[in-house]
């Protein structure tokens, strides 16, 4: 893998490059730390339903959420560059949702396994909110589709909270280490209501897990 990394940014829908990913959990301003713990209070208790709104088609993979009781929203459907690996650029295959505040489902493929570490899906959720211009950035270990993920949350200059959470859909253990391909990116600045909606009811089917799914533990914002 080449060290590049192209992270969507919510609104604008502009791919940023980032050669390198240093660092981990940035936090700045006590005031935006104090909203974003009133946010996250309702992030990690529990809400939502099961999956049976909406399917869609990304990359070859069969996604599902359901926002639950909102229904004016609508639908766009994109691919763009995300990431180069050994000189092969992958798309994303992206899901825009436009309900009470714009929110994102970007599938990528990498073609290869590559270890799907705890570090590296933290360090790529801050960095996402960085450069969405985020302050007071919080991340939290969660679980989403029944698979252990990074949640991010931040304070945009305009005072709005973004959400950001990575998981890999496809993650495995082999002798003792995670690997995965598949990486998905969520990202919302819907409210909290519908944010917990997609996060607690998303789903992405691969092929090993066709008929089934791993247990699942909610999130509430």
């Amino acid at each position: 893998m080449t060290g590049l990394y192209r992270v969507l940014e919510p609104g604008s829908k502009r791919i940023v490059d980032l050669w390198s990913i240093e660092g981990g959990f940035c936090g700045r301003g006590k005031g935006g730390r104090t909203v974003l713990s009133i946010f996250l209070a309702g992030l990690l208790l529990a809400a939502a339903a099961s999956a049976a709104g909406e399917n869609v088609t990304l990359g070859g993979y069969e996604v599902s959420f359901d926002l639950g009781d909102y229904e004016g929203y609508s639908l766009g459907f994109e691919e763009v560059p995300y990431a180069t690996v050994d000189g092969e650029e992958y798309p994303a295959h992206v899901c825009w949702i436009y309900a009470d505040g714009p929110m994102m489902i970007a599938l990528t493929d990498y073609g290869v396994p590559m270890e799907a570490t705890s570090s590296l899906t933290r360090r790529a959720v801050t960095y996402y909110l960085n450069n969405a211009n985020c302050t007071s950035i919080q991340t939290h270990e969660v679980q989403i589709d029944g698979k252990p993920a990074i949640l991010g949350l931040g304070e945009r200059p305009s005072g709005a909270i973004l959400v950001c959470a990575v998981y890999w859909p496809d993650m495995r253990e082999v002798n003792g280490t995670l690997y995965a391909q598949v990486d998905c990116t969520i990202a919302s600045e819907a409210s909290v209501a519908v944010t917990e909606s997609l996060l607690n009811s998303i789903r992405v089917v691969v092929p090993s897990e066709e008929g089934g799914g791993s247990e699942r533990e909610k999130i509430e914002l």
